[in-house]
């Protein structure tokens, strides 16, 4: 009676662990060892045996697939990564809940909504696998202006709550992420990110709400953890972006522990994490690890030495699908720190390293999460790991909280080796013209390094084979990953050559205004000669772009009514290799510069259907596509706009370099950096530059 009493509940705690690690082959493994037991085979056992046969039938059942991850693992979704990781490819039954990155707020509580930010069919398969939506608005800013007036203004934080649930509520999603960047970096910021969170609570009590902050003392002091913690279900801990341009030397990006093979930064996860719960009383299933899918290079002489150029250089992004095809190639060499617990590579013969996390690394701090009972981990992001055919870090995430490793489907591959063909020749087309740029400046030793050698071989394979696709995606990588490094050592070759001020021609008006077009008589030149054009991209993003070839439009603004620049059509979807159009035209017949430094302003009217658009000044000195560029909007009726020139600025993923005006090539139109998937429609009309 006793070994009766006593199997049964050996059995349900070997069951219930098996259940709850999502192992399969444990319950069938149990199966088999009860049916060979001495307890099923005795007399009198039929009844019993059939009973909890059918019990295992039931089971089995319910564990047909690995059971959800046994605690939260949380996936960022780059709408801008689509196109070479698109939603096939994500492996639901891996994660809890996916975080689509990112909407945006104005000063007065709009949202801004990229075009392809929302996806039916992903919040469907989401839903259909048990995993929660949630919508990411913030991320990296300048600064916390826009957050901070729209909290400030009870007018502009209705506005925001009621367009977030507009938004959220008609897409099914089940709740946001506050990315407030920069975080709270005075008491008083602090106290109005707290009273956010509180409204945002009151206002959506039954919603998943989470904020991201990071661990460093530079953050850590301004914010009221615990308030924060009682208004959310959990708080990112982004355990990365350890180290960067501002060390002074290469160190890691995201290590698990104290570096033992370089200077210490003094952070580290299990460093950041105890001071949240001990100093902090932030309790730890209110924290979910932040774990990185990428990492970061440096151009010292080896991990943990000192910067010898410029800090901007340093510590900028590599993905994970970059190092991969570096892990076997000779001329590198893979280091494992056993005190940070992570992975680093240096080139042999220096001049490189990178930083970043393997799938050994990412176990550890998978493990590091459940021992220290935290609430689970976020991915930042899903994607950057694909490998060939494979996602290794994503595979042990999934094994580290019982969940299945999935093989990619042939569908989600295929478009995934169609976006880095293109991405690859977009990469080719760059370095070409770097090299040429150092050839014409006389430097043929620096160019030798980055000479691009034959057009690439991008052809799409016709199989659905995945081991087909799959090698061909990791051959198309390893053309990236290689010609991303010369194109960053063409960056640091181009930029240590002597600046050349080059004085264009003068632009001359006795009048305090310049009219350039006003399109009345001068057909598809402007009144210096150059000519307009309208162009776009061709990489099958679903850009369209009206008219083409440019041809003025009937129709213009009241003070000249008969004709003007008209642009109409869809911008494709903004990810990679990045969708454009834009209606431009140099100052000039011969593409030559112009100064126009002498004018202040430029001014012109539109009209539109009440969208962000940009101005851009195209400068000499742009060597990356970098454009001076200010915002403006079309509205639908006939506007005035006036720029201040000194305003334009160049985007932050650009080699930043001071705005003059001597050499400016061309100025153009195009739909703002907001727009992805979305119909533009923009007229311009009277373009004057102002004294």
């Amino acid at each position: 009676m006793k070994r009766s009493i006593a199997y049964p509940n050996l059995l349900s705690l070997r069951l219930s662990s098996a259940i709850d690690l999502g192992y399969k082959s444990q319950v069938l493994n149990m199966m088999k060892a009860f049916w060979k037991s001495p307890f099923a085979k005795g007399e009198g056992m039929k009844p019993i045996r059939d009973a909890i046969w059918i019990f295992f039938c039931l089971l089995g059942m319910t564990t047909v697939g690995w059971a959800k991850p046994d605690h939260l693992v949380v996936g960022c979704s780059c709408y801008w990564l689509d196109n070479i990781y698109p939603i096939e490819n994500y492996n639901f039954d891996a994660l809890t809940h996916i975080t689509r990155v990112c909407l945006a707020t104005k000063d007065n509580g709009d949202l801004v909504v990229p075009g392809s930010f929302f996806d039916d069919e992903l919040e469907k398969r989401a839903h259909d696998h048990g995993v929660k939506m949630i919508a990411a608005v913030g991320g990296a800013a300048p600064d916390a202006k826009n957050w901070l007036s729209m909290a400030t203004h009870p007018e502009y934080e209705k506005n925001f709550f009621d367009q977030l649930d507009q938004l959220l509520t008609s897409h099914h999603y089940d709740g946001v992420d506050i990315d407030w960047e920069p975080s709270a970096l005075n008491d008083k910021d602090q106290g109005i990110f707290t009273a956010f969170l509180k409204d945002l609570r009151h206002r959506f009590p039954n919603w998943v709400i989470y904020t991201d902050l990071g661990g460093g003392n530079y953050w850590t002091d301004h914010v009221s953890w615990t308030e924060v913690a009682d208004q959310v279900d959990f708080i990112d801990f982004t355990g990365y972006c350890f180290a960067g341009s501002w060390n002074g030397y290469s160190a890691y990006n995201s290590n698990l522990d104290k570096a033992k093979d370089i200077p210490d930064t003094g952070i580290s996860d299990k460093e950041r994490i105890h001071a949240l719960v001990t100093k902090y009383h932030v309790p730890p299933e209110k924290i979910v690890l932040g774990i990185p899918f990428y990492g970061i290079q440096f151009f010292t002489k080896s991990m943990g030495t000192s910067f010898l150029g410029d800090p901007n250089d340093e510590g900028t992004e590599i993905t994970y699908y970059e190092v991969a095809p570096l892990l076997t190639n000779k001329d590198y060499r893979v280091h494992w720190d056993d005190g940070a617990q992570v992975p680093y590579l240096e080139r042999v013969k220096g001049g490189f390293e990178a930083s970043y996390d393997d799938p050994r690394s990412i176990r550890l701090k998978c493990e590091f999460a459940a021992r220290s009972h935290l609430k689970g981990v976020l991915i930042w992001t899903l994607g950057r790991d694909i490998s060939g055919g494979k996602t290794p870090l994503m595979d042990a995430v999934a094994e580290s909280f019982g969940a299945k490793p999935m093989n990619l489907p042939p569908e989600g591959l295929l478009k995934t080796v169609t976006g880095f063909a293109a991405i690859v020749s977009n990469a080719y087309t760059q370095l070409s013209a770097d090299y040429n740029e150092l050839i014409k400046a006389k430097k043929t030793e620096g160019a030798k390094g980055i000479d691009p050698g034959p057009q690439p071989d991008v052809t799409i394979p016709d199989s659905m084979d995945p081991k087909v696709l799959g090698g061909t995606l990791f051959k198309l990588q390893t053309l990236l990953t290689g010609y991303n490094r010369q194109l960053q050592d063409a960056r640091i070759l181009l930029r240590n050559l002597p600046e050349q001020e080059i004085k264009g021609i003068p632009l001359i008006s006795k009048r305090n205004r310049f009219l350039l077009d006003d399109f009345e008589k001068s057909g598809n030149s402007n009144r210096l000669g150059g000519i307009w054009v309208t162009e776009c991209d061709q990489n099958k993003l679903g850009t369209v772009m009206n008219p083409m070839p440019y041809q003025r439009s009937k129709g213009g603004s009241k003070k000249t009514p008969k004709h003007s620049a008209h642009i109409w059509g869809h911008l494709g979807r903004n990810v990679a290799p990045w969708a454009w159009a834009d209606l431009s035209c140099p100052l000039s017949p011969s593409f030559a510069p112009v100064d126009i430094s002498q004018f202040k302003k430029i001014e012109f009217w539109v009209k539109g259907n009440g969208k962000d658009y940009t101005a851009i000044l195209g400068r000499s000195a742009v060597k990356d596509h970098a454009t001076f560029q200010a915002d403006f909007k079309a509205p639908a009726q006939w506007t005035k706009v006036s720029l201040t020139l000194a305003d334009f600025k160049q985007p932050a993923w650009g080699r930043q370099i001071p705005l003059k005006l001597n050499d400016i090539l061309f100025i153009a139109f195009s739909p703002a950096a907001s727009f992805s998937d979305d119909d533009f429609d923009l007229w311009i009309d009277d373009i004057t530059l102002v004294k």
